[in-house]
């Protein structure tokens, strides 16, 4: 009998040898097949029986706990978690993320099950630490941490949520094309598309492109390009954004004349007190705000700003960068890098006329269209996920 009526569900992920052998149905052709491509097939074999090894060692020990159902990667999408159901994830760190999203606050522990390959930032803990983190878990003696994750949303109400980062871009090595919007301003870019990072992302992808950029920025001396202040004539204040601040303006001053010709004056007719208020100066308060921003984002981003979201699990914020920007006549290099606050939505707008795609978290399978007229927005999920530490 079981001590526990939780269901354990092991999640697993085919190794880089399975995928292989699915493509060349023989060992022998599979190791031709590596070879060929110079890599050392010895090194796939050991991988696989290290991490067959792991699942196989966890399953036993968990097995007198609580019933069992072991889950291949591929099948997350459509398969039903209980609302108890206790999730092990045996693999690389980018399995927990993709686990995390199908979720609805189940508890994720992360088994690193090689050491020696993968650094397990999501994987604190070894197969052996099995049976006592999840009986700790069950009886409720484990904390938890939360996982921000990042929602995506375009006009035909179609979602897509990330745990790591969402790609906006091509599905191929061609440029896309499009429209940024962001702080009040809009720029027309071409580039290799752009990464949307949450704070448990942006130690993965966004961390390399960073580093690469950093570095490269670092290596070049002046401006061969001559790319540094032309680029900025593209960006232009935000229509939409800047209709909606005369708005909010016009409906702020409105509000302040009524109340002092009510305390003032007898009262008049309506439409005579909006015109006052139309007629009367409007302060640009959400416009000088969405400027001042703009350049604040301008700015080099120093550790006090970004260390509020990079390696942070549960940051409120999500990071943005382009990747390879293409300053020409027509497509600028200026809003490339940013922070998005709660409450604060980043919008691209496609220009591509085929093959545009936002898919998060490095599944390719799993996306939305983003075609020519598709707008969209990003912002913080209301959803969370929870991981044992």
């Amino acid at each position: 009998m079981k001590k526990y009526e939780n269901r354990i569900v092991i999640v697993t992920r085919a190794t880089r040898l399975e995928k292989v052998l699915a493509a060349q149905n023989t060992v022998s052709q599979a190791r031709f097949y590596v070879k060929q491509l110079g890599g050392d097939f010895d090194e796939y074999e050991q991988e696989h029986l290290q991490y067959g090894s792991s699942v196989q060692n966890v399953k036993r020990d968990l097995d007198g706990l609580a019933g069992i159902q072991i889950l291949d990667r591929q099948y997350l999408p459509n398969f039903v978690f209980a609302p108890d159901d206790i999730i092990v994830v045996v693999g690389q760190d980018g399995l927990v993320a993709n686990t995390i999203k199908y979720l609805d606050d189940q508890p994720v522990i992360g088994i690193n099950p090689d050491t020696s390959r993968w650094d397990g930032v999501l994987l604190p803990f070894l197969p052996g630490d099995a049976v006592k983190i999840v009986t700790e878990t069950i009886e409720g003696k484990r904390k938890t941490e939360a996982v921000t994750m990042a929602k995506a949303k375009v006009q035909n109400g179609q979602e897509l949520l990330a745990v790591n980062d969402f790609f906006i871009g091509q599905k191929g090595h061609a440029s896309a094309r499009y429209i940024l919007k962001y702080g009040g301003y809009r720029e027309p870019q071409s580039s290799s598309g752009i990464i949307v990072s949450t704070g448990l992302g942006s130690t993965g992808w966004m961390k390399s492109i960073i580093a690469g950029s950093s570095r490269i920025s670092a290596s070049v001396i002046g401006h061969p390009f001559g790319f540094d202040h032309d680029s900025e004539r593209f960006v232009e204040e935000d229509a939409e954004i800047s209709k909606q601040a005369e708005e909010e303006s016009m409906a702020m001053d409105f509000m302040d004349v009524s109340e002092i010709q009510a305390d003032m004056a007898p009262p008049e007719p309506m439409m005579e007190q909006a015109a006052r208020a139309a007629s009367a100066p409007r302060p640009m308060g959400t416009l000088k705000k969405a400027s001042s921003f703009f350049e604040k984002k301008k700015k080099t981003y120093g550790i006090s700003e970004l260390s509020k979201v990079v390696g942070k699990w549960a940051s409120e914020e999500l990071v943005f960068a382009v990747r390879e920007p293409f300053p020409s006549k027509t497509t600028g290099a200026t809003l490339v890098f940013g922070t998005v606050s709660p409450g604060d939505t980043l919008r691209v707008e496609s220009l591509m006329g085929e093959n545009g795609v936002i898919f998060s978290d490095g599944i390719e399978t799993d996306y939305i269209s983003f075609n020519s007229g598709t707008e969209v927005l990003i912002t913080k999920a209301d959803k969370q996920g929870r991981m044992v530490v």
